[in-house]
């Protein structure tokens, strides 16, 4: 039973409601909050009407290195120390911004959410275990995720070099295929990965160089207003 002050337990409570609103599985929800086991379930089980999924969680790093992850990985972790680093927020409370930040983005840009709660909150751990780190890319010098024994390495990122096949998922081949008014022209011109990222490439690298680089001073407060409005 929790032992901690009334105000407290409410925090808490409203803390579990918002993660697993979010998509938080139960390991994320008991290692996080202090509530026991058995008022998690419950929660859960009130909010989803389901019972909580059982299973192991990610547990390996290379997921995060192929091309689409990697750029999605990157962008919300990127959010994720602007929040920290700039407006001085909460470990936890970062990551439920962050984690709406790039949910907006990924609307806002009409792509498919690639980054569940649940590898986003991976990826803090293994950032925070010393596995993962942010490279500069040799292009267009944002900061993207790499293995810490490949930091030394000069590389582009998975934006501005996507490899040969980025894109060719079932997803992808169906859109195509249902696209026929478009010239097929268009794909040998621009090439099989450019006509398979469509516009990704161009937000997407806008989106990671703002957040990346360093802010102009005349823009740090209202930036910041606009980011610590966020409802959580």
């Amino acid at each position: 039973m929790y032992k901690g002050s009334v105000t407290e337990e409410a925090r808490e409570v409203l803390r579990a409601i918002e993660l697993i609103q979010l998509g938080a599985r139960m390991p994320v929800l008991e290692k996080e909050l202090t509530l026991s086991r058995n008022r998690l379930i419950r929660l859960y089980r009130e909010l989803k009407n389901a019972s909580p999924p059982k299973g192991m969680l990610p547990f390996s790093a290379d997921w995060y290195f192929t091309w689409l992850p990697n750029i999605h990985a990157s962008l919300f972790y990127n959010i994720y120390l602007f929040l920290t680093d700039r407006a001085k927020c909460s470990r936890l409370d970062a990551l439920t911004r962050a984690y709406r930040l790039y949910l907006e983005h990924c609307e806002s840009a009409e792509t498919e959410r690639v980054l569940s709660f649940t590898r986003a909150w991976t990826l803090l751990r293994f950032f925070e275990g010393g596995l993962l780190t942010l490279s500069s890319c040799t292009v267009c010098s944002g900061r993207f995720v790499r293995h810490v024994r490949d930091a030394h390495k000069p590389a582009a990122c998975c934006i501005c070099v996507p490899p040969a096949r980025a894109g060719m998922t079932r997803a992808a081949r169906a859109n195509r295929s249902t696209e026929t008014d478009t010239p097929a022209a268009t794909s040998a011109t621009r090439g099989r990965a450019a006509a398979a990222l469509g516009e990704l490439s161009g937000t997407m690298r806008d989106t990671l160089a703002e957040v990346t680089r360093a802010l102009d001073p005349k823009r740090s407060a209202n930036r910041l207003r606009l980011v610590t409005s966020v409802p959580v």
